[in-house]
């Protein structure tokens, strides 16, 4: 009678009636790199577990990550990850699971996982989950950028997919196919602007587009931007609804637990998004579909137009910034429009009010592992580092360790080096923050060591572990150096563990350094880098236009050089909160950029200056 009880409930969605049910729960979000939370210094990267709870009911949901880059479903069971998740579920909570992209890396034996072995592994997910009396909801891995679906059947794919549906299916638990539904998105709704895909959604940014990547970054194969993850969220929820109306597998129990689930997913609005022109053929931010109160980006590259700003539906100003992002969405269908110049002038359109009562959170809830951030600052690289190796690493004081840091031998660079106790059994765990992706990073290790024979270590980073070689250097005092190549580093916080494997313990460490910048110990900030461009004291203008109009900027100072008129100044966070607005008459000469004295706290910030109406300066800089 129970089990037809529920049947009913889910009948009444079927027939388009309304479910009234205030119960309180959690998600659960286990994943990858593609799902993990970011922090702000790497924006606008960014993982749908992060961005999820936006499109749920806040006063009934909490959203909690537990997603991190760089894990295949059995690593990620390995690391003790599920279990930890596993304690905290609750009876009536969800497990949303999505693996695949590690899974079906062989190159990387320390994430793959054969085809054979991933449902069996995907299971124990399920097996988790149900255990607590939780509900599990399997979610297919989406879509690398290009045209071929590498997890779906195919020579020389990894069929995530069909393994995940099938695991679903065997347990009759819902299956949200994350992975066609972006292929379709990707590859069909956008087959006419590829270059959308990878610019606007992917993680491939140009020099100067966001303070956190003043040089740009190529990372637009995997990892998304904001705005890529935000329109995954938008897919899972259209699947987990699409599920409710049509997937006839379902048990009674997880047809009523996903009833309650879909009730709690909060009415999204239209956000159209056009130009004032006739024959615009540059990118746009296209049409989104996104609940009251979730984050925005409005953006376009004009291929030879002259874009002058933002309006909404009443004609209002926004911004006069052709990357527009740090505000969130109303509650009520909505246009944007770009306006360029020699386009029509802006026409009010007519619009309903905002819908009264709407959940409007500032920020989704993305909760997940805690992690410590205390360090001695005498720890942390005070000084410049070469180009070749931004980011060197003090090796003194590991935050756990079988060895001792010393001074007596000559020649180390910072606090001390780690001598590390003789044993094959010694360890040494050290904690770091990355704060960019990269698969082929190389890192250097000074070391010294007097011997007749090696002492050979292993260093395991984040999830992969390397054997390197330390040949003797004919001397404690003599110092060398030894190579590790095609490290896979996330942005993320994440554990160095060095292992020796000879009684004789392993060499003394100096420091070690990484060959892409942003990676420090965790607690500390980045390394300034030799002749770069955010970090110098006079930093030069990227300009956003082939005439300057004679701007320049001195980020140590906070002063602009212009011709003299009238100076519009627009100073962003990296979030793209707008700190300062304002238009003042100038001189020739050189001006502060804020005015009345207001000082400026230590960060990361976005300048935008327009002289006389025109931008003249669009720059990302440290202060």
């Amino acid at each position: 009678m129970k089990g037809m009880f529920r049947f009913l409930i889910a009948a009444a969605v079927f027939a388009g009636v309304a479910v009234s049910d205030s119960t309180s729960f959690a998600i659960y979000v286990v994943g990858d790199s593609t799902v993990q939370t970011y922090k702000d210094n790497v924006y606008p990267q960014t993982g749908w577990g992060q961005v999820l709870g936006y499109f749920f009911d806040a006063s009934r949901v909490k959203v909690n990550n537990y997603a991190i880059g760089g894990r295949s479903s059995r690593t990620f069971i390995e690391e003790g990850r599920l279990d930890e998740v596993k304690g905290k579920l609750q009876k009536g909570d969800y497990l949303f699971v999505q693996f695949g992209h590690n899974d079906r890396d062989y190159s990387k034996e320390a994430r793959y996982v054969p085809p054979a072995d991933f449902p069996g592994y995907i299971q124990k997910y399920v097996d988790a989950a149900q255990a607590k009396g939780a509900n599990a909801v399997l979610i297919s891995p989406m879509n690398l950028n290009g045209s071929r679906n590498v997890f779906s059947t195919g020579d020389k794919n990894y069929d995530a997919r069909g393994m995940m549906q099938t695991v679903a299916k065997n347990n009759k638990v819902p299956f949200v196919d994350l992975n066609m539904k972006s292929y379709n998105t990707y590859n069909t709704t956008y087959k006419n602007i590829p270059d959308y895909v990878t610019r606007y959604l992917y993680k491939s940014l140009q020099k100067g587009e966001y303070p956190n990547y003043p040089d740009g970054v190529n990372d637009g194969t995997t990892h998304f931007q904001e705005m890529g993850s935000m329109g995954h969220a938008q897919m899972i929820c259209e699947e987990l609804e699409e599920n409710l109306k049509s997937n006839s597998n379902l048990s009674a129990d997880a047809k009523a637990a996903l009833t309650t689930l879909v009730s709690a997913i909060k009415k999204r609005y239209t956000i159209k998004v056009q130009t004032n022109l006739s024959n615009y053929n540059g990118l746009i931010t296209q049409t989104q579909y996104f609940p009251a109160g979730s984050p925005m980006t409005l953006r376009v590259t004009p291929n030879g137009q002259t874009f002058e700003k933002w309006v909404d539906d009443d004609c209002n100003e926004l911004s006069k910034s052709a990357i527009y992002y740090g505000f969130k969405t109303k509650a009520r269908n909505i246009t944007y429009t770009a306006m360029f110049k020699g386009g029509s002038e802006c026409k009010k359109i007519a619009h309903d009010d905002e819908d009264s009562g709407s959940d409007n959170p500032t920020s989704s809830s993305s909760e997940g592992p805690e992690s410590s951030s205390s360090i001695d600052p005498k720890l942390c690289f005070d000084g410049t580092a070469d180009a070749t190796w931004p980011s060197p690493v003090e090796m003194a004081s590991p935050e756990v360790a079988d060895g001792l840091t010393e001074t007596n031998h000559e020649g180390y660079t910072g606090q001390g080096f780690f001598n590390i106790e003789n044993s094959a059994y010694s360890t040494a765990t050290y904690k770091l923050t990355s704060d960019q992706s990269a698969s082929n990073a190389r890192v250097m290790i000074r070391y010294s060591f007097q011997g007749n024979s090696n002492r050979d270590m292993k260093f395991t980073i984040d999830n992969g572990t390397y054997d390197v070689a330390f040949p003797s250097t004919g001397s404690w005092d003599k110092w060398d150096t030894a190579y590790i190549e095609d490290v896979w580093v996330d942005a993320l916080d994440f554990k160095m563990k060095i292992a020796s494997t000879t009684s004789d313990g392993g060499p003394n460490i100096d420091m070690i350094a990484f060959d892409i910048k942003g990676v420090y110990r965790t607690g500390c900030k980045p390394t300034k880098v030799e002749n770069d461009v955010e970090s110098s004291s006079s930093t030069t203008a990227i300009l956003a236009t082939a005439s300057s109009e004679g701007v320049s900027f001195d980020a140590r100072h906070l002063t602009v050089s212009t011709p003299g008129g009238l100076m519009e100044v627009q100073l962003m966070d990296v979030m793209g909160k707008n700190l300062k607005r304002e238009v003042r008459n100038v001189p020739a000469g050189t001006v502060s950029v804020l005015s009345n004295g207001a000082k400026l706290p230590k960060g990361r910030y976005f300048l935008q200056i327009r002289l006389n109406g025109r931008v003249s300066l669009q720059q990302p800089f440290v202060y």
